[in-house]
């Protein structure tokens, strides 16, 4: 029964194991090398720190924005889903696109109003490379 469970578990047959495994694999900081939309790419300095179910953004002027995050490993591609923490904005939770391998993060953002169909710098999606800081 051991066996089992376990070859289940790493065969990611659990949904419940492959967000956790996200979740635990994206806690964090993260530095974004580079941004590129529709094939025009550019460096980058934006630093991303999730901690718990708390995402801090710091953009290259220094200014940080503070989110709530969840993660929706079910979907493809699969999702950020983040709150502004600020309640006086009372926006609607925005999905950007993930893909987690190691150190290595992929965020997609999609133009206003859309979600990212896929990880990549087409139809005026962001696509942003970031590496774990100390990587």
């Amino acid at each position: 029964i051991i066996l089992i469970l376990v070859g289940a578990l790493s065969c990611g047959v659990g949904g419940d194991a492959a967000k956790f495994t996200d979740q635990a694999n994206i806690q964090g900081v993260w530095l974004a090398q580079s941004e590129s939309q529709n094939g025009i790419k550019k460096n980058v300095s934006y630093r991303y720190v999730f901690k718990g179910d708390k995402l801090t953004f710091k953009d290259e002027t220094g200014k940080e924005m503070k989110y709530s995050f969840k993660l929706d490993t079910t979907s493809n591609p699969k999702f950020i889903i983040i709150q502004p923490e600020d309640t006086l904005t009372n926006s609607e939770p925005v999905s950007v696109g993930y893909e987690l391998d190691g150190d290595s993060l992929k965020i997609v953002v999609a133009p206003p109003g859309l979600r990212p169909t896929e990880i990549s710098d087409k139809n005026n999606q962001e696509l942003i490379i970031c590496r774990r800081k100390g990587s």
